[in-house]
């Protein structure tokens, strides 16, 4: 009897501890998956045939992140690995890994690319927190790439004022060419000036000359005409003296006349030439300089060079004829006594006469000719003169054009350069341009505590149910009033209360104690855990006391459901379709929030609201119960009667 009394309290012991065993298991297994000595055990392969450095630089970082367990192996090992469950996953890093790296810094960019390959089938959430540490090893990279281009174009932002510089400068000298250019055109200016308005008196000479020679040419036709008229008349001796006098007098006055033509054109040729000749390698030697319009100048001055050449030496021919003239008109004269020298001398006259001749219409000529290129000269001179002008005023403007070009530059220069201290920061600020910073609500310490409204709801739940399971089922009524045949029903629930009241208790001690449960309100955290135990044994007292086996049915529905509806692992809203409507009606549902209040924080209107909907639900059923277990008490009275 005593052996039985002593197993009996050693059941009751056990039973009242189901609730912190199922709770304190759970949490215990899983309670800081993510921390230091957990995820940093994960197994996985990576393999480097990286030809650069970037790909071990890349293992060391995630190996000093310790956020998982790396192996660096072959890809045959790893692939062998993967498939037999040595490893999670495998992260292949590439040969070119590194030159794609740099490209981002070139004109031929390239990208980088990690392999990930998880074997989803060994373990699914182990592939996903894989998965969130290869894609903060991305964002890494992608920051690291995002600054090396930024760096790259800083550098080449910060090179444009030095070069801004290095054009101003040009533009200095350029400055001092154009002002130089300017100067000197205002000299051709002034000398094309000088030299159109001496030009011009030059040329009416040359008019002049042109004019006398045409003169010229008529009286020694005339001359002609009279040594025609002294050949015919030879034959009259008297007529001949007669007409070599009147030939020496108009020979005398000829020979005057000529003289004085001569001697001015004479005086005209020997004072230009020199101009004409300086004029001419002045304008010869701008062509060959390269001064395009200097080239027609040239041609005719060389030219105008010549004609004056010739008529020198038409001046030399003509002197040379009028003094053989005179020869002979003298000799004639002073023999005119002498036919034979009188005919003689006639003769030398016409021959002296068509020299005079010859010479005076080659003078006319070239006086013509030297007129019309003289005519052309002058004219090229004027527009030469308005070129040169035209010129002038261009350089004038282009130089005042370079000035203004290099003040505006300059002045842009220093606000490109203030600009640019902008970019002087942009490579680190580029590592990290957004930054997220984080403000916790309601902190959870820990994954475990996180569930541990959940876990304690389904402990407290799964007690409930193992006490009713062990004690009301009983067959050999070791535990008394707690038995389905005991005749007390409305102290059998009290019991029960009293039990689960117990076991909600030693549950909250034992947590508090071996876990690391970061409790908001002590006071409030065993109140809700009484309260909770109480409520969900009322349902189930209900359920099994009304329904037996159908009521055990029920209860173990009931916890399946709640697990998937209450919403205290994921979001309820991330939950299939069908679950959701059920998760208003579920105790479970308020209890796990209620708990939350208590170890996470407490926000008053929630702590209100699901402590009402609780309270509700237990006091509702516990009358309930109290109702039906009068009921089969007065029932049991009846039939004892």
């Amino acid at each position: 009897m005593k052996k039985n009394s002593t197993f009996k309290y050693i059941v009751i012991a056990v039973v009242l501890f189901i609730p912190f065993i199922y709770s304190f298991f759970y949490l215990k297994a899983y309670w800081n998956p993510y921390g230091k000595g957990n995820i940093d055990n994960l197994p996985v392969a990576i393999v480097n045939t990286d030809k650069g450095d970037k790909g071990q630089k890349l293992i060391s970082s995630i190996k000093k992140k310790k956020k998982l367990k790396l192996d660096v192996v072959s890809s045959a090992e790893a692939e062998d690995g993967l498939y037999n469950g040595s490893y999670y996953a495998i992260i292949n890093i590439p040969e070119t890994f590194t030159s794609d790296m740099e490209s981002a810094s070139t004109a031929t960019k390239r990208h980088a690319t990690i392999t990930y390959s998880p074997n989803e089938k060994s373990n699914y959430l182990a592939s996903q927190i894989i998965n969130n540490v290869v894609l903060n090893v991305e964002k890494s990279l992608d920051n690291e790439v995002n600054s090396a281009i930024v760096s790259s174009l800083s550098e080449n932002i910060e090179d444009v004022p030095d070069k801004l510089d290095k054009i101003s400068s040009g533009f200095s000298t350029l400055k001092d060419g154009t002002s130089k250019l300017s100067s000197g055109s205002s000299s051709l200016v002034n000398g094309t000036n000088t030299i159109n308005t001496n030009y011009k008196k030059f040329n009416q000479g040359v008019e002049s000359m042109k004019n006398g020679s045409n003169t010229l040419s008529e009286s020694i036709q005339r001359l002609d005409d009279g040594v025609d008229k002294l050949e015919n008349a030879s034959s009259g001796l008297d007529s001949l003296v007669e007409g070599v006098n009147s030939l020496k007098s108009g020979s005398d006055n000829f020979t005057e006349s000529l003289k004085e033509y001569t001697s001015g054109v004479d005086d005209i040729l020997n004072n230009s030439k020199p101009i004409i000749d300086n004029m001419k390698a002045q304008a010869c030697t701008a062509a060959e300089s390269g001064l395009n319009e200097y080239q027609e100048q040239c041609v005719k001055l060389k030219t105008l060079s010549a004609a004056y050449d010739q008529l020198l030496e038409s001046s030399t021919k003509i002197k040379e004829g009028n003094a053989q003239i005179n020869g002979g008109i003298t000799s004639l004269y002073n023999n005119t006594s002498k036919i034979a020298e009188l005919k003689s001398g006639i003769s030398a006259l016409k021959d002296g006469s068509n020299k005079l001749k010859i010479g005076a219409n080659t003078l006319a000529g070239g006086a013509a000719s030297l007129y019309n290129s003289s005519v052309q000269i002058n004219n090229a001179l004027s527009t030469l003169n308005t070129g040169a002008n035209t010129l002038n005023n261009g350089l004038i403007t282009l130089d005042n054009s370079v000035g203004n070009a290099k003040t505006e530059l300059d002045s842009n220069i220093q606000t490109t350069k203030e600009s640019i201290k902008k970019v002087e920061t942009l490579r680190d600020y580029s590592k990290e341009p957004v930054k997220i910073k984080t403000r916790e609500v309601n902190k959870v310490n820990s994954y475990g505590t996180s569930f541990s409204p959940l876990f304690i709801s389904i402990g407290l739940w799964v007690g409930s149910l193992m006490m009713l399971m062990v004690f009301y089922y009983d067959k050999e009524e070791r535990f008394g009033i707690l038995g389905i045949n005991s005749d007390q029903k409305i102290k059998q629930i009290l019991a029960y209360h009293a039990l689960i009241s117990a076991s909600a208790i030693v549950l909250g001690i034992l947590l508090q104690t071996f876990l690391d449960l970061n409790i908001t309100n002590i006071p409030l955290y065993y109140i809700s855990l009484i309260l909770i135990g109480n409520t969900f044994m009322a349902i189930i007292e209900f359920l099994i006391m009304s329904f037996n086996d159908v009521g055990k049915f029920i209860a173990l529905i009931l916890l399946i459901l709640q697990l998937a509806a209450s919403g205290g692992t994921f979001p309820i809203e991330t939950v299939a379709k069908g679950f959701r409507w059920m998760h208003k009606l579920l105790p479970m549902t308020y209890t796990v929030k209620l708990l939350r209040e208590s170890l996470i924080k407490i926000e008053n209107n929630l702590l209100t609201k699901n402590l009402i909907v609780v309270i509700i639900m237990f006091t509702l059923l516990f009358i309930l119960n109290l109702v039906i277990a009068k009921i089969k008490e007065s029932k049991l009275e009846k039939v004892k009667a």
